[in-house]
């Protein structure tokens, strides 16, 4: 077994709204640890790598961001790399509370060259 190491994950708690990240790889899917599906198997989530306030962070994807990140920068997450977005604070239900989520509003530029 491969073992890995703790990944360091931007939370709602760590941002301000307004704030940017800027995409640092293309993600991967993995087993989530704390989620099953109603069959008992282990939900995935797709994780991302980001950078913010000059440190790299874990940032989990969901559909909701995914999507909006498909829209406006393509189905391929390899070219999402240095690409950035806008953070927006969400109050959203989590398990039967209300708490901050982290939604993206995909920052983009336009090349006049």
């Amino acid at each position: 077994m491969i073992l890995q190491p703790k990944r360091n994950f931007l939370k709602a708690s760590d941002v301000q709204e307004g704030d940017e990240i800027t995409f640092q790889n293309e993600g991967e899917w993995v087993e989530n640890r704390k989620f099953t599906n109603p069959d008992g198997s282990a939900k995935q989530q797709f994780i991302i790598e980001v950078e913010y306030g000059g440190e790299t962070k874990s940032l989990s994807l969901n559909s909701t961001n995914r999507n909006m990140l498909i829209l406006h920068f393509g189905k391929e997450t390899k070219d999402w790399v240095g690409k950035k977005a806008k953070i927006q604070l969400v109050k959203q239900n989590v398990a039967g509370s209300l708490k901050d989520v982290i939604y993206l509003d995909p920052i983009i530029t336009v090349d006049n060259t």
